[in-house]
């Protein structure tokens, strides 16, 4: 039977986190999941603190901190910290971060037309957070036959003032669209297959001649430029310093629909650093039951083909993510369910769920449903007092955020991961795994 010193359950940005800070100091890791996680939804960047309130990221760390019961209250000393650490680790997976902590929150354009605020993004994003100068225009490349990005909808949306809440903004968007090699006979082009091409040198170079062109032709010169993000997917940094060289106007990545391209490349860089590190994944099996004794998780049985499958461990992080996660389940009774270990779950009555305007700005009662923890992340009872002395909760199963309004999600789940793992450094940690692989 295979055992681990820490298995991680859920493979999103939470769950990576652990299983790499946990696998570097020297523990047996294994990751299991039953699917991808928010990773391969999202759009690729690190959202610490985006409410409109704040200037930077830390200054939005600071606001939410102050809210009863949010994850920042005793997260937010450490998120600096963590941020700083998984830098060097997608970076070495080819995927390097622009900005941090006290980067101004910065309005950047999406590819539906609107804007949204970030200040950490990926290279492939990066050019889109620097203000706008005066007389600056943004021409929107889409590619003939793509249908998930509409340059014309898109630049007629943001030709918008209100778009900008009223403040910097390009003085000129233009569309333009680009055949390229290949897919004109292509129905229901998607994103992965545009990137995966990408990721060939050959058709590449042909393709970013064809968006040069293109782009030369728009009227006025320098500029931005705003491209699908599909710029590749294992080569993705190959792709970007390509495009950045031969093209006539500074380029940016605009994340797409799901499956987002850049959360994948998201995903392989994260999953890659938990190999380095000799941590072990494995995708695609649902857990059945986790065994313990007393205080104590001693193993967790997931089901397989036509047996189960169990990892006896000597601590558990559950990171399964929240209601639209699975982490959480609701019940015809009204109440929401903790499946895997049935913690208790801090949530408003059923009544209480729903606001009665839809589009309330305070969001709705039922998205700070969640697991409430002690500082050291052990999940608690209403008494406050530890259920289990093993068991870690982060990311978004942590009750009091609100990770899609407040754009607190990653920084949350990047830092309750990273303080998982150290909280759970004292447990004995054997000879690392040899390094691992997914599997099917």
């Amino acid at each position: 039977m295979p055992s681990a010193d820490v298995v991680v359950i859920g493979a999103g940005l939470a769950g990576l986190t652990a299983a790499i800070a946990a696998a570097e100091s020297g523990a047996r890791v294994h990751v299991l999941a039953k699917g991808h996680a928010a990773t391969h939804w999202g759009p690729g960047g690190i959202d610490v603190a985006g409410i409109p309130a704040a200037s930077t990221p830390r200054d939005g760390i600071r606001r939410l901190a102050g809210q009863p019961g949010h994850p920042y209250a005793f997260l937010g000393d450490d998120v600096a910290a963590a941020l700083e650490w998984i830098r060097p680790h997608l970076a070495a997976g080819g995927l390097e971060y622009v900005g941090d902590l006290d980067t101004p929150l910065q309005l950047v354009p999406t590819s539906i037309g609107g804007t949204r605020r970030a200040a950490i993004l990926p290279a492939g994003q990066a050019a889109a957070l620097s203000p706008w100068a005066a007389g600056e225009r943004l021409v929107i490349c889409g590619i003939a036959g793509f249908k998930d990005f509409w340059p014309e909808a898109i630049a007629a949306s943001l030709s918008r003032e209100r778009i900008w809440e009223g403040g910097n903004r390009p003085a000129s968007v233009i569309p333009v669209s680009v055949a390229l090699p290949g897919l004109a006979a292509r129905h229901n082009l998607n994103a992965l297959e545009i990137a995966r091409r990408f990721d060939d040198p050959a058709w590449r170079a042909t393709a970013i001649e064809a968006m040069a062109r293109a782009i030369a032709s728009v009227p006025g010169s320098g500029g931005r430029v705003a491209l699908p993000a599909v710029l590749g997917i294992r080569e993705h940094a190959a792709v970007l310093v390509a495009v950045q060289q031969r093209l006539p106007a500074a380029p940016f990545e605009m994340p797409l629909v799901p499956p987002s391209v850049p959360g994948m490349r998201l995903y392989a860089a994260l999953r890659a650093a938990l190999i380095r590190a000799g941590g072990r994944v494995q995708i695609g099996e649902m857990i059945e039951r986790v065994e313990h004794d007393g205080r104590l998780v001693t193993a967790v049985v997931s089901a397989a083909a036509a047996r189960t499958f169990t990892v006896r461990t000597g601590a558990l992080v559950l990171a399964t993510g929240g209601i639209a996660g699975g982490g959480l389940v609701a019940e015809r009774d009204g109440r929401l369910r903790e499946p895997i270990l049935g913690l208790p779950v801090e949530a408003p009555p059923a009544d209480d769920w729903l606001s009665v305007d839809a589009f309330d700005p305070a969001g709705h009662p039922l998205e700070k449903a969640g697991i409430r923890t002690d500082a050291e992340l052990r999940p608690v009872g209403a008494d406050g007092a530890s259920l289990f002395d093993n068991v870690r909760v982060a990311g978004s199963l942590l009750a009091g955020e609100r990770y899609i309004r407040e754009r607190c999600g990653d920084g949350v789940a990047l830092t309750s991961g990273w303080r998982a793992a150290r909280s759970l450094s004292a447990v004995p940690a054997g000879h690392a795994a040899e390094p691992g692989s997914e599997r099917p």
